[in-house]
């Protein structure tokens, strides 16, 4: 396990890295750009913790702290964010990564997310897999978060350990072409490019 927790947290120092930059270089007013998140209390993430994971047999990112993340150019007005928690104190470990957003639909203030899971124990959910969720990695539901079932639909992925579902999760949010130049960038470099997992992972989900 310990080369996937390293390419997870390499994944996630570049993504909170970029995503730090384009925030600082391009958003003009922070004030009014974070306005929707931080009336839920929610702020952005600076990226001390990522190296606890699998360090620390359980945890999380901190509470109420998200990975910012640049939104797609169709969505300028939205807050794209990431955040993850992870256990691997039992045989059957759980990591679960949250993908969010903030944004403006019809002139109402929005919030979807989905989640990302290892499998579950029992038969329903014991597959790697997706739901929509209304919380942000709490059990407490966001106040504009969208009215739809946090169990269905459960959508099946293609992954087979941790690193290539962080790698779905970017998919969704990224799109194949962005997803493809981002890894690639990770796989050119220092531990990235020693990273056996990382690479097959690029293979199988890009």
């Amino acid at each position: 396990m310990i080369e996937q927790f390293e390419a997870v947290q390499l994944i996630l120092n570049r993504l909170n890295s970029e995503g730090l930059e384009w925030f600082r270089n391009a958003v003009p007013d922070e004030e009014t750009f974070l306005r929707q998140p931080a009336s839920e209390g929610f702020g952005v993430f600076d990226g001390r913790q990522i190296h606890e994971i699998g360090k620390k047999p359980n945890g999380s990112l901190p509470g109420k702290k998200f990975l910012i993340m640049q939104p797609g150019t169709k969505e300028a007005e939205a807050v794209l964010g990431l955040w993850l928690r992870w256990d691997f104190r039992e045989d059957t470990h759980e990591f679960r990564l949250f993908l969010g957003q903030w944004s403006v639909v019809e002139k109402t203030d929005t919030f979807g997310a989905f989640r990302f899971e290892t499998p579950e124990v029992g038969e329903v959910h014991n597959y790697y897999h997706c739901q929509p969720c209304r919380n942000f990695g709490d059990k407490e539901n966001l106040k504009n978060s969208v009215l739809f079932s946090e169990r269905f639909p459960t959508i099946p992925l293609n992954a087979s350990n941790i690193v290539e579902l962080t790698l779905c999760a970017l998919l969704a949010a990224l799109g194949r072409q962005k997803t493809k130049a981002f890894v690639r960038a990770l796989l050119r470099q220092g531990r990235g490019s020693e990273n056996l997992v990382l690479r097959a992972a690029y293979a199988r989900c890009c």
